[in-house]
């Protein structure tokens, strides 16, 4: 039994338990857990839909309710942690015999909160508490080597294998978009938590704010009611009705519709995040933007994708901005269906879960 462990936010397990029951070669049982809602009526529906794909799913409110529910499954059990942001959870899983079951896939905010010298006593505890276990633990994959190497530094694990989540159940287009009359859309960011830099990526674009675009930020989850107000006045007070901020959940293909018309993303985020989006500006021959100290910028560049330095943003003119070349975007298509799909990455997955079970045999 291999057991997958999620925090609430259900657009990510459903798309990545999808994927594994459609693509990988499942020979073992897999299991759910997840963060619960707090909302039973949610919670039920979320499970509703997971069991359609033959997943079992059990939920916990807190540390303490996971770890229950870890020590009641079968000691042949395998955990997998699709992020480890929670450091009391790091804490208390020290304290059990379940980490040398347990592997952490790092979707990079969990390895970055401990970025910086720590200044209390609490921080200190919880980063010692995620070295700890971070050693003891049988796998540890990051989404690119760049976060690999920054895992290895920050908690001393030997050995850390880049393993990324695929863009999922989206095709390419028939045709690659052409340069248009309308206005320029452009998307700012991919949520309202404050990792984005918000004001950062406003002052990016703040030149353009005369031309014909259209300016797209996301600020549906993840910030709080009175950040979001003050990221909206913002972009109201420097580009009017051009800013058209998002503030209500979208379901997949609603985002995937509102994906298909944007030309340019921006993200000024100082660390990995966004990938469903940037893998989707790729895929669709659309141009992003990103800062050149992230992993993700120097992972891009690895695969010779051609990318955007948000620092050179602000030398562009919007007719510059306009300019596509269908060699570049055939380019990058490429590089992607080669490499970031569903179909590319089902074999590394499923190699992921052979070792696992092996290793219990």
């Amino acid at each position: 039994m291999i057991i997958h462990i999620f925090e609430n936010i259900p657009h990510h397990y459903h798309n990545f338990m999808g994927f594994f029951k459609a693509y990988c070669s499942v020979k073992n049982d897999h299991k759910v857990f997840i963060e619960s809602s707090k909302n039973e009526t949610s919670d039920r529906e979320n499970a509703e839909q997971l069991a359609v794909c033959g997943f079992n799913t059990e939920f916990y409110c807190n540390s303490e309710q996971l770890i229950k529910l870890m020590q009641r499954e079968n000691a042949k059990s395998e955990f997998i942690f699709h992020s480890l942001h929670n450091r009391t959870l790091c804490l208390h899983l020290n304290f059990t015999k379940l980490l040398k079951r347990c592997s952490w896939v790092s979707w990079g905010a969990d390895t970055y909160q401990y970025l910086g010298k720590s200044r209390t006593f609490r921080e200190v505890i919880a980063k010692s508490a995620h070295v700890l276990a971070c050693r003891r633990m049988h796998f540890v994959k990051s989404l690119n080597p760049g976060d690999g190497k920054l895992i290895q530094h920050t908690f001393g694990r030997k050995k850390v294998e880049t393993l990324p989540y695929p863009l999922v159940e989206v095709s390419p287009p028939e045709t690659l978009p052409v340069q248009t009359d309308g206005p320029l859309s452009i998307m700012l960011g991919n949520s309202a938590a404050k990792s984005n830099n918000h004001s950062e990526l406003l002052a990016s674009v703040a030149h353009l704010s005369n031309e014909d675009i259209e300016l797209i930020m996301p600020l549906n989850y993840a910030g709080t009611d009175e950040y979001i107000e003050t990221v909206i006045e913002q972009g109201k007070a420097i580009f009017g009705h051009k800013f058209i901020p998002i503030q209500s959940m979208l379901s997949k293909a609603e985002y995937d519709k509102l994906l298909a018309r944007i030309d340019i993303t921006v993200f000024a985020h100082d660390r990995q995040q966004g990938l469903y989006v940037a893998y989707y500006m790729m895929l669709h021959g659309k141009q992003l933007f990103l800062k050149s100290s992230t992993s993700t910028y120097e992972n891009f560049k690895s695969y010779h994708f051609t990318i955007g330095s948000i620092d050179d943003l602000s030398q562009q003119s919007v007719e510059q901005l306009r300019q596509v070349s269908p060699k570049t975007q055939l380019k990058n298509q490429q590089i992607l269906l080669d490499n970031f799909t569903e179909a590319a990455l089902a074999p590394k997955w499923s190699n992921f879960f052979d070792k696992l079970t092996q290793s219990r045999l």
